[in-house]
Parts: structure tokens; C-alpha cells; sequence
């Protein structure tokens, strides 16, 4: 298992005092906000390196894991035996994150691309120092080159759409020709709007989405969005804490990283496995005295759609209803329909969440 400690111990810069590093990720996160202009051209000095890996790696890992824990076992099985491509690696974060999660022992080789030198000498340093055993070979490169066919093609887009754009992306995606392919954006409206450009784009190519929308059917949210002129958009929350270090550093800094909000997708070519058609939990609405209303994206016959459920507290034990509060959004579950009330929510009878 990858810890901070084991992170710290092969990172660029030794011995740097947490406060220095909290004054860097000040400096990274007002350059992925504010002066967002910067960000294609960046020059990583060594110390900035060494504090994103520090903090943005272990906390990203949590998404990566997260949706892993979403797809069918069938399709987890298929990606533990593929070639690794992780586009904008940095300092190998997804990398890092898939050999953690599937152990890598049966996967072809794995290829970080970034165009920082130091981010690239940083990924390298960690994957060797991380995983000084595995017998797969590690590629560390600047752009995106031909893989083998023999393997499936496990592409990653690691916060690399927020920095480019749609056509760019799918570019790279016809180069590679990936089997899977996974985005790991924030959870922001303009990512939302490109990602689903590259969606549609994908449905012409025959690719299969399995997360987070049960099918290819256009999207009721951004559906919905444009009729009404709303800012809305579709995006996953992943709730839970980290290691003690991490979670100091992140109360330094003033980050928080308890509640992450990120666009995550996942697609497949040519599997013979089909997207579980489970319904989706997309958005907290309100807790009441007695019940959660959540709003779901599920399938149906006339294809996606929104639903809103009001899922009564008495359903759960008191330690299950206080699990509820701290639940993903983006899980997946099943539920049995009670009844359909007035105001059109769906009041549920039985709700599983699915393993």
C-alpha cells in the first residue's frame, strides 16, 4: 500500500518543513484557479514538484480508486492486464494510483507522458522508489507514442482535458486507439462542457460508456441545462479523509480535500462486457427530520433521465443513516420503488449500494 511516508521518502526535494510546502500549494492552487493562463506553459521548479506530489498525489489517488470501485469486477479483471498510457502524469500520479489498486503484475508496460522535465524526473523517482520490484517497464516521455496491440490500452486523462480542449484530447485518443479510456477532471462547468463533446465524439467511435451514465443516450442534465439556460452540470463528490500527514497539510494550506468535486468518465471499446445499468446518485438535495432527497440519473426506456428520490430514514439502522450522510456522490446503488408522490419524487422502499 502507497503512504505519505513512503511518498516523502522519494520525492525531489528531502526534508522539506510542512509550512514551506503549504506555502507552495498556495502558490499551485491560486495558478489552477486564478491564473489559470499559466498553466500549458508551466515551469515546475524541484520544491514545487515535491509539494504537489506530496499533497495533489495521494489525495487523487482516493478518485481513481473511487471509480475503479464502480465498474464491473469484469471490466476491473480486463484492466489489470493492460498497457498503462497516463496522459499529464505529473509526478505519476495515476500511475502510481493503478499499481496500488491492481498490483501490476500482469500488466504490460506503463507510460507516463508529460511535458515537465522535472514532473517526469519526479514520476520516475517514485515509481522505482515505490515499486522498486515490478518487472513491468516504466516509459517516461513527452508526448504520446505507438503501443503494442497485443494488450488492451488503458488510457488515463489525469486534470489533462481542464488544460486543453476537446479536439485536442480526441486527437491523442485516435492515436492510441485505447480499449479503456478514463477522465479524471474537475468538477467544474467548463471541463463538463468539453467532456461531453469528447462523449459524442466517443459514440461515433462505438465506444461504450460504464461510468458514470448507464448508456450512451444523450445526457438529461445537459439536456435539461440548455432548455432552461442553467448552469448546471454533471459531477462526482468523493467524501472520506486521508492520512494524518496529508490532512495537516492540507489544513496549512487551506485546501480541502475531504470533499473532492471532480468530472470522472469511463469508457470501453470492443468489451464484451455491458455497462451496468445501475442508477447513479448525482446530487444531495436535503435532509429532512425523516428522510434524504437525492437526485439519480437512471435508465430507462425512453433512455436517461433524472429522477429525484426521497429515501426514508427508517430504512437504515441509526449507524446506516449516519453512514448515508457521508456517502460518494457518483455511487452507484439499486433501490425498489415505493410509491410516486405529489411533487413527482419517488419514494423508495428498499436502496442497496452496489459493492
Amino acid at each position: 500500500m502507497v503512504t505519505y511516508q513512503n511518498i516523502k521518502r522519494h520525492l525531489l526535494i528531502q526534508g522539506l518543513q510542512d509550512r514551506k510546502v503549504a506555502h507552495l500549494l498556495e502558490g499551485i492552487k491560486e495558478l489552477y484557479t486564478a491564473r489559470r493562463e499559466g498553466l500549458p506553459s508551466k515551469e515546475w521548479s524541484a520544491e514545487e514538484v515535491s509539494a504537489y506530489a506530496s499533497f495533489y498525489l495521494p489525495t487523487n489517488m482516493a478518485k481513481f480508486s473511487f471509480v475503479m470501485d464502480q465498474l464491473p469486477k469484469e471490466i476491473r479483471e480486463e484492466l489489470s492486464h493492460c498497457q498503462i498510457i497516463d496522459f499529464g502524469t505529473g509526478p505519476g500520479t495515476y500511475l502510481v494510483a493503478y499499481l496500488d489498486y491492481f498490483g501490476g503484475s500482469d500488466c504490460g508496460h506503463l507510460y507516463g507522458i508529460d511535458i515537465s522535465e522535472s514532473m517526469i524526473q519526479q514520476a520516475s523517482q517514485l515509481l522505482g522508489g515505490l515499486f522498486p520490484d515490478l518487472k513491468t517497464k516504466m516509459h517516461f516521455e513527452g508526448e504520446v507514442g505507438n503501443y503494442s496491440h497485443a494488450l488492451g490500452r488503458f488510457l488515463i486523462f489525469g486534470n489533462s482535458l481542464n488544460e486543453m480542449n476537446s479536439d485536442e484530447v480526441f486527437k491523442i485518443i485516435k492515436k492510441v486507439d485505447p480499449t479503456h479510456l478514463l477522465f479524471l477532471e474537475p468538477g467544474v462547468p467548463t471541463v463538463f462542457d468539453e467532456m461531453m463533446k469528447v462523449r459524442d465524439l466517443l459514440k461515433g467511435e462505438g465506444y461504450s460508456c460504464h461510468y458514470p451514465c448507464p448508456s450512451m443516450d444523450p445526457c438529461p442534465i445537459l439536456a435539461t441545462s440548455e432548455e432552461l439556460g442553467e448552469d448546471d452540470w454533471c459531477h462526482q463528490v468523493w467524501r472520506g479523509t486521508h492520512e494524518p500527514e496529508v490532512e495537516h497539510l492540507g489544513q496549512l494550506a487551506r485546501i480541502d480535500r475531504k470533499a473532492m468535486a471532480f468530472i470522472g468518465h469511463f469508457y470501453t471499446k470492443g468489451s464484451s462486457v455491458q455497462p451496468q445499468e445501475s442508477t447513479r446518485f448525482i446530487r444531495f438535495l436535503n435532509e429532512t427530520k425523516h428522510s434524504f432527497d437525492w437526485q439519480v440519473c437512471r435508465k430507462c426506456e425512453e433512455g436517461l433521465e433524472k429522477a429525484e428520490l426521497e429515501i426514508p430514514k427508517k430504512i437504515f439502522s441509526k449507524k446506516e443513516a449516519k453512514e448515508m450522510k457521508k456517502l460518494s456522490v457518483g455511487t452507484n446503488f439499486n433501490y425498489e420503488e415505493d410509491k410516486i408522490l405529489g411533487n413527482g419524487k419517488i419514494r423508495v422502499k428498499s436502496l442497496s449500494i452496489n459493492p
